[in-house]
């Protein structure tokens, strides 16, 4: 019986305005954004091409939003990751200096210099400035699994009785994947894990084959599975489903979760925050917000002081150990589960992870991950998607899943808190006056047809449960606040202007160069479904 490990590695991203004009306001966003590129995106490509070198067939699924993919595929974001990396570079001249009388230090700063340095080639000569293109060549060579979402990161049960909605977002989406990828893929991420019943419909409707669900979801279901968690099951209209591991967050980031291994690099500890901001040009001046640089230099051990400073061989090695140490726990668990599963031809785990845990927790994921893929044979584990495992779709058990989210504790609810509830009304409001404007408008063209595409823009980018997470989290909650409060004056500005059949082209002409996301946009897309 095949024992199947499937691994999600999910990307979040908001939209972030990326011209010169605002490049300061929203300069914190870019850092996290850039980051997330060369923590995760450039390793896990470079993981890739080592692996298709040395012949492993095996391939994770990757869910990159459709905002994150036009935000790297921008010639200007591009020419700004350069840049970033450059004045990254320029810091750790002055940091070779300062740290030349302390040995250990100096090590680090140079290995930092080195990273960049092989960062900015990487994505200059070797990839084009491109990182999507590149993930597109590797999902036509059936190496990577591409999993579509929606348009932007909606939580769905907040808009389950408006279905156009729900329907619009996951268009821009399909229409975004195929821009991007040249195809549909066959998976779907719902946002959040945020299942409600009835949205297996819209999603069964664009033609996806199968999604994946929090494990409450189908473990509280009507008529829970045979096999639990560990073998596909699907909906009444056939959907796929396939049920997320929620015990692999605590696994990874819990309070014991290997990530917090003492020698692994301390991800909260950057010169950015510890040294006088004068010490920090050109990454950052006077008066600036106080990022993070990049230039880290000790490890996650608070109890030896002598022993803090990071070495990264020694973390490589952890990292190795680490992965035999998760191959064996989930070797186990299938085992065990391919004992009740009968007469079953697999049993499988699916296992995701959040990007932006990773890019704040563990700087040697990517190194970890390799080590999964390459040792999985020895552990009897076939590390593979969930679009390999459709042959027998319509066998697999029906059952009425239940409504849950991999949000708060497994509802959502802190989508919908008391720091960010006030949004809601403001976004359904908006939600409502839009598909009554495409009923209003469905055959204009011109100036009304931008209006109304603009409208339709600004309204996903509201939605997105992102900025309602942000502000309750405090993770840039300025930013967060202002790109809500943006999109929605924009949009009310939109469905004034109709309404009075009056506009400024200035102003319309200005905002659609700021927010230049989805370009293909067709308000249409709101539009009732019968």
């Amino acid at each position: 019986m095949l024992k199947n490990l499937v691994l999600v590695i999910k990307a979040n991203q908001e939209y972030i305005r990326h011209s010169k004009k605002d490049f300061v306001d929203v300069e914190p966003e870019l850092n996290s954004l850039f980051e997330t590129v060369s923590e995760i995106y450039i390793p896990l490509l470079n993981m890739l091409e080592n692996l298709e070198k040395d012949g492993f067939t095996s391939k994770i699924g990757l869910v990159l939003p459709p905002v994150l993919c036009s935000l790297l595929e921008n010639t200007e974001v591009q020419d700004m990751y350069v840049a970033w990396l450059d004045n990254r570079n320029a810091l750790g001249e002055a940091e070779l200096k300062r740290c030349a009388d302390n040995p250990d230090l100096l090590k680090n700063v140079q290995q930092t210099i080195e990273a960049n340095n092989k960062l900015k080639t990487d994505f200059v000569e070797k990839l084009n400035k491109n990182i999507i293109a590149k993930f597109a060549e590797y999902y036509r060579k059936n190496l990577l699994e591409i999993i579509a979402t929606t348009g932007t990161e909606i939580f769905m049960p907040h808009y389950i009785d408006i279905p156009e909605v729900i329907s619009a977002q996951i268009e821009i989406g399909l229409q975004a994947y195929r821009k991007s990828f040249g195809e549909t893929p066959d998976g779907f991420w719902i946002p959040e894990l945020g299942y409600t019943p009835g949205v297996e419909k819209l999603i069964k409707g664009y033609g996806y084959l199968y999604t994946i669900l929090d494990a409450r979801s189908v473990l509280l279901s009507e008529n829970v599975p045979s096999k639990g968690i560990f073998f596909p099951a699907r909906t009444d209209n056939s959907l796929a489903v396939f049920a997320n591991d929620s015990s692999f967050d605590g696994f990874m980031f819990g309070e014991k979760g290997i990530v917090f291994n003492p020698v692994y690099r301390n991800e909260n500890r950057d010169i950015g925050f510890e040294l006088d901001v004068e010490k920090l040009n050109p990454v950052m001046k006077e008066g600036d917000s106080r990022i993070s640089t990049g230039f880290r230099y000790w490890n996650k051990c608070f109890t030896d002081e002598e022993n803090s400073v990071y070495d990264a061989q020694k973390a490589v090695e952890c990292a190795k150990n680490d992965a035999v140490e998760f191959l064996k726990n989930k070797s186990e668990l299938l085992c065990k589960a391919a004992e009740l599963a009968g007469e079953s031809a697999f049993v499988t785990n699916v296992c995701s992870i959040n990007t932006d845990k990773l890019r704040q927790n563990w700087h040697e994921v990517i190194i970890w991950l390799e080590n999964v893929i390459r040792n999985s044979k020895d552990y009897d584990l076939n590390i593979t998607s969930c679009n390999e495992m459709l042959e027998k779709q319509f066998t697999f058990e029906k059952i009425k899943p239940y409504y849950s989210a991999e949000s708060g504790t497994g509802y959502g609810e802190d989508l919908l808190s008391s720091k960010n509830s006030w949004m809601m009304r403001y976004v359904r409001k908006a939600c409502e006056r839009m598909v009554d404007l495409v009923d209003r408008f469905p055959n204009d063209t011109g100036l009304k047809t931008r209006l109304l595409n603009l409208g339709a823009k600004e309204l996903l980018i509201a939605q997105s449960s992102g900025l309602a997470k942000m502000i309750e989290n405090d993770e840039f909650p300025e930013f967060a606040e202002k790109r809500f409060k943006d999109s929605i004056i924009a949009f009310t500005s939109v469905f004034d202007s109709l309404g009075s059949n009056t506009v400024s082209t200035e102003w319309l002409t200005t905002l659609e160069i700021y927010d230049d996301i989805f370009p293909w946009m067709n308000y249409r897309i709101f539009s009732t479904k019968k």
